[in-house]
């Protein structure tokens, strides 16, 4: 085999290897753009923009889902965009001894998580994809029981490559 057939094969395989995380982070975008619309909501959009991830840059898909959080269906909240369980996984790599019953059937596992009343998020990670989710509502006031939540509900989901 010739040098420049040795080349052409290492530029295939590169340009290849590249197209199937391309592939996975549309498959991504997509198919949380479509879970976001599968029930009621006010506004729904999709962009493709640079975001900034822990100091860093990165350009992908851009979702946002804005609506009435009475109205909203499961497969609109935020913690089950990817899948459940969504296991714990630091710098997103899943652990070797995770037990069989924490997989994620999907492949999708997460870090950084935060819950409260007043919203929910984490960052999921599967292969070279990563998406930061944030969820944001009104989860009332129980110091003031005539106090009436505001019905705006949120879900922002970034993806990209890493």
């Amino acid at each position: 085999m010739t040098f420049l057939n040795r080349l052409a094969g290492l530029i295939f395989v590169m340009v290849c290897a590249c197209n199937a995380h391309a592939g996975l982070l549309e498959e991504t975008c997509s198919i949380v753009y479509e879970k976001l619309g599968s029930g009621p909501y006010e506004i729904l959009t999709e962009s493709t923009r640079t975001f900034t991830d822990d100091d860093e840059n990165y350009h992908g898909c851009v979702i946002r889902l804005s609506g009435n959080a009475k109205k909203v269906t499961g497969t609109q909240r935020p913690d089950g965009l990817f899948g459940r369980p969504l296991p714990y996984c630091p710098d997103g790599n899943l652990p070797d001894d995770l037990p069989h019953g924490f997989f994620n059937e999907d492949g999708w596992c997460a870090d950084k998580m935060a819950d409260g009343p007043d919203g929910t998020s984490y960052r999921a990670f599967r292969d070279n994809v990563f998406c930061v989710v944030e969820g944001h509502w009104d989860g009332g006031d129980d110091s003031d029981p005539e106090y009436v939540p505001s019905p705006r509900y949120e879900v922002i989901v970034k993806c990209a490559n890493r």
